[in-house]
C-alpha cells in the first residue's frame, strides 16, 4: 500500500480524503484507508495536526530512500550514443565549502549590523572565499531571509551551517558552537556528504510529487558512478514506472536541469551535452542515502570522547617539507586541517592540499591561542616523515622571540570618586582580581568581568551593562572532546528550527499527532449499515442492491459478485437511474490477484448477478 502512496504523493502531505487519489488497479481507496493505521504504527507514515485540528499525513523524509529501494526500476542503460562534451565539471565539494566558511568565520568573526544582517564587507569577502558560485544554485528558486543582502551561494552555505547547529546567531554576531564543530569535523567525509545530501533532499526540493520523483530517481542504483546517462531517458523511465502518467512539463524539466547544475556545484556530478544538445549526467561521487543511528561512526565518537588525544581510527598524515610547505593528502581528517588552518597559510586545496608555515602564520596562531610550541607538537604528531631540522629550529627561534613581549587585553574599572574606589578595594571577593593603577582606576583581567560584576552587585554598587561593541570579539575555537549526543543529533537531522531554506511544506510548524484513526473515522457510517451486507453473499432486492452499490462508491471499496456461478470483484465508479438503474465500474477476475491489473470497464444492472457482498478490507474488522 505504501508504494501506491509513494507514487501519488512522494513526500508531500495529504489529507485523509485525498488518500483515494493513490488508488490504482484493484487497490481501492478503501484498501488504502484501511492500511492507514498499520502504516502509522510502523512509522512508514507520520501525521501532524494544524492549530484548527486538521490532520495531514505524509511519508517521513528518512523513509523515502528506503521505499525507493523497493521500487521496481525501469533500468537506465548508460548512454552509448557517441561522444559527450563535458559541459560542467563537478566542483571541489560542499563539505570543503562549509569547512572554508567555518575557518574564515573563526579567523575573522561575523559581526552583524543593527538590522540583524552580516556586514556587507564580510559578505563580499566570505562569498569570494567559497568555491560554490551563485550560478550553481540560482535556478533552484530558493527563498530565505534578507535575499537582497545574501547572494544564493553564500545563503546555501549559511543555511547548512545553521541547520547543523555549527553557526549560531547571537545578539550582535554569529558565532561557532565548538562542541558541534568538534562533532562535525570528526565525522568521515562520506558521512558529512550524506548529512548534507539529506538536508538538500528534505528542504531544497519543491513541494511537487513529480519533481521529488525525478530527484530520487536520479540517485537510484542503476545510475552508476562514472557512466553517462541522458536526462530524457530518466524522464521516460518515470513514465514506465508509473510515477507520472504524461510527459513532464517544461517548468519541471527546467527545474531538474537546475538541480543537476546545483549537484555539480556541490561536487557530486559532471554535466555533459551530446551532439544534439541533450543534457547528460555522470556521478563523480554518489552521496549515501542512509545515515546510521548507532554505527561504527557513532561508536568511534564514543570511544574518542574517552581518549581524545588518541583517536580510534587513523586521521591521516601529512608531509612537512624543508621549504616550509606542508603537503596534505585527502585522507587527512578535517580535525587536523582545522589546526593547520590556524597556524599555516593555505596555498591550494585539491586532491593534494598545500599549506605553508611562516613566522607571520605562527604569530597569527599565537593570537588564536596556539603557541609556537603547540604548533611544533602538531607537526610532530601528524608528519609522516618527521619535521625537518630547519623547520623545527625556526619554530623554536620564533617561540623565543614571540614569548618576550605579550600584548594582553585588560578591562579598566573606573570609579567616579576616591570613596567608591576605597570601597571597591576593600571587597574581599575581589582580592587578587583587581590591580589598582590610580586613585580611582583598577585593571581587571580579561575573563574576570563576570566575577567582578557579581561582587559589585552583592555590595550594592551598580555597574552599567557592557557596551555591545565588546560583543564582536571572537576567537578561533579549540576543538573539544566530542560528545555522543551531539553526534547523534547531527546524524538525526533535527534541523527545522535552525534552518533558513524550505522549498516545500513547513511541517515543522505543526504539532506531531500520534492518534491512529479508528474504523468509523475511516469509513463514515460503518456502524449504521447491516452487518450482513459485508458478511454474507446474498441475493438482494434491487433497491437494497442499489444502496449497497452507492455505499461502495462512497467508501471507494469493492463489491463481490457471483456472475454465472463465478465470483468476481467489482469496483463501482458511477451509478445512474433510480428504479431502473445501472452501475459502471471495473470488473476483475479473482484468478488474477495482481494489484496493478486494470479491470474491464463494465456496466451492470440488477439481475445480472446472482448474489453480492460489500468487500471491506480485512483490516477494518480489526479496528472496529
Amino acid at each position: 500500500m505504501i508504494g501506491h502512496i509513494l507514487r501519488r504523493f512522494a513526500g508531500l502531505p495529504f489529507k485523509l480524503e485525498r488518500l483515494d487519489e493513490a488508488a490504482s488497479g484493484r487497490v481501492t481507496g478503501a484498501d488504502l484507508r484501511a492500511a492507514l493505521p498499520g502504516l502509522l504504527r510502523s512509522g512508514e507514515l507520520a501525521a501532524v495536526r494544524k492549530a484548527w485540528g486538521e490532520k495531514l499525513y505524509y511519508i517521513p523524509p528518512e523513509r523515502l530512500p528506503l521505499l525507493w529501494e523497493q521500487v521496481e526500476l525501469a533500468v537506465m542503460p548508460p548512454y552509448d550514443g557517441g561522444s559527450v562534451h563535458l559541459h560542467k565539471e563537478a566542483g571541489p565539494g560542499l563539505v570543503l565549502d562549509l569547512f572554508r566558511a567555518l575557518t574564515w568565520i573563526a579567523r575573522n568573526g561575523l559581526p552583524m549590523t543593527s538590522k540583524g544582517t552580516i556586514h556587507q564587507k564580510s559578505v563580499g569577502k566570505l562569498t569570494a572565499y567559497l568555491y560554490l558560485q551563485d550560478r550553481d544554485v540560482a535556478g533552484l528558486g530558493l527563498r530565505y531571509p534578507h535575499q537582497e543582502v545574501y547572494p544564493p551561494g553564500l545563503a546555501v552555505v549559511l543555511d547548512l551551517l545553521q541547520s547543523l547547529g555549527l553557526l549560531t546567531k547571537e545578539r550582535a554576531l554569529w558565532g561557532l558552537d565548538s562542541s558541534r564543530l568538534t562533532a562535525w569535523l570528526d565525522l568521515e567525509p562520506e558521512i558529512m556528504e550524506a548529512v548534507l545530501f539529506r538536508e538538500l533532499l528534505h528542504r531544497y526540493v519543491p513541494d511537487e510529487a513529480v519533481i521529488q520523483h525525478a530527484v530520487y530517481r536520479l540517485t537510484q542504483r542503476d545510475f552508476r558512478e562514472g557512466n553517462w546517462y541522458a536526462l530524457k531517458d530518466m524522464y521516460a523511465s518515470l513514465q514506465t514506472m508509473g510515477m507520472t502518467s504524461e510527459d513532464l512539463p517544461d517548468r519541471v524539466t527546467e527545474w531538474i536541469e537546475s538541480w543537476v547544475d546545483a549537484l555539480s556545484g556541490f561536487g557530486w556530478l559532471d554535466i555533459g551535452k551530446n551532439s544534439k544538445g541533450s543534457t547528460l549526467v555522470r556521478w563523480r561521487r554518489k552521496p549515501q542515502h542512509e545515515l546510521p543511528e548507532k554505527t561504527a561512526e557513532v561508536d568511534h565518537i564514543e570511544d574518542t570522547a574517552a581518549n581524545y588525544e588518541e583517536p580510534a581510527r587513523p586521521s591521516g598524515v601529512f608531509f612537512v617539507q624543508p621549504d616550509y610547505e606542508i603537503l596534505v593528502p585527502p585522507d587527512v581528517s578535517y580535525r587536523i586541517r582545522w589546526e593547520l588552518e590556524a597556524c599555516c597559510d593555505n596555498q591550494t586545496m585539491d586532491a593534494m592540499s598545500v599549506y605553508r608555515i611562516s613566522k607571520s602564520s605562527v604569530a597569527r596562531a599565537a593570537e588564536l591561542g596556539r603557541t609556537p610550541d603547540v604548533v611544533l607538537e602538531l607537526l610532530k604528531a601528524h608528519s609522516a616523515t618527521g619535521v625537518p631540522e630547519n623547520v623545527s629550529l625556526a619554530l623554536e627561534q620564533w617561540a623565543g622571540e614571540m614569548g618576550r613581549i605579550v600584548l594582553e587585553e585588560k578591562l579598566l574599572l573606573r570609579c567616579r570618586d576616591e570613596e567608591a574606589a576605597e570601597t571597591v578595594a576593600a571587597l574581599p571577593a575581589l582580592a587578587g582580581v583587581l590591580e589598582r593603577i590610580g586613585p580611582r582606576d583598577f585593571i581587571v583581567d580579561a575573563g574576570q568581568d563576570a566575577k567582578v560584576r557579581r561582587a559589585l552587585e552583592e555590595a550594592n554598587l551598580s555597574l552599567p551593562k557592557p557596551r555591545t561593541a565588546g560583543a564582536s570579539v571572537h576567537e578561533y575555537p579549540k576543538l573539544e572532546k566530542p560528545g555522543l549526543t551531539t553526534v547523534s543529533d547531527l546524524l538525526s537531522g533535527k534541523s527545522e528550527e535552525r534552518a533558513w531554506i524550505f522549498s516545500g511544506q513547513n511541517l515543522h510548524f505543526y504539532d506531531r499527532s500520534d492518534e491512529v484513526p479508528g474504523a468509523e473515522q475511516l469509513f463514515a457510517g460503518l456502524n449504521d449499515i447491516p452487518v450482513m451486507w459485508r458478511s454474507e453473499m446474498r441475493d438482494y432486492h434491487a433497491s437494497t442492491a442499489r444502496k449497497m452499490m452507492s455505499q461502495a462508491i462512497a467508501w471507494k471499496t469493492k463489491v463481490s459478485l457471483r456472475i454465472d456461478g463465478t465470483i468476481m470483484e467489482f469496483i463501482p465508479i458511477t451509478l445512474t437511474g433510480e428504479e431502473k438503474w445501472t452501475v459502471q465500474g471495473h470488473l476483475f477476475s479473482q484468478v488474477d490477484g495482481r494489484d496493478g491489473v486494470q479491470g474491464n470497464l463494465t456496466e451492470l444492472g440488477p439481475g445480472q448477478w446472482e448474489s453480492m457482498r460489500l468487500m471491506l478490507p480485512e483490516m477494518v474488522a480489526g479496528n472496529e
